[in-house]
């Protein structure tokens, strides 16, 4: 194989993965962007929200904090108030930001 050739390789393949790393990234987004963003409130908690959420929308609570922990890039299960979380119930219009307390 000649010089030309393997630069060639080298840089198809590190723009070929930059665009994929994009596309992943930005899909991600927009996946998020169709769930219910919340404000957390004073005393709440991720096992209150839960309890809050699971009861209306049958979601396991253990399902639920593990998505939010997930999705919301969590270390640990502490939440402060004015803290936003995304939590997986879907807004009903797509295009319109929602930023709710959970009662």
């Amino acid at each position: 194989m000649s010089k030309e050739s393997i630069i060639f390789v080298g840089l198809f393949t590190v723009i070929l993965s930059a665009v994929i790393l994009m596309l992943s990234y930005t899909s991600s987004g927009q996946e998020l962007n169709q769930y219910v963003k919340i404000e957390v409130q004073q005393g709440d908690t991720l096992w209150s929200i839960a309890d809050q959420v699971a009861d209306t929308k049958k979601i396991n609570k253990n399902d639920f904090i593990e998505w939010v922990a997930d999705k919301n890039q969590l270390q640990t299960s502490d939440i402060q108030p004015g803290d936003e979380l995304v939590i997986p119930l879907k807004k009903k219009h797509q295009d319109a930001y929602e930023l709710a307390t959970v009662k």
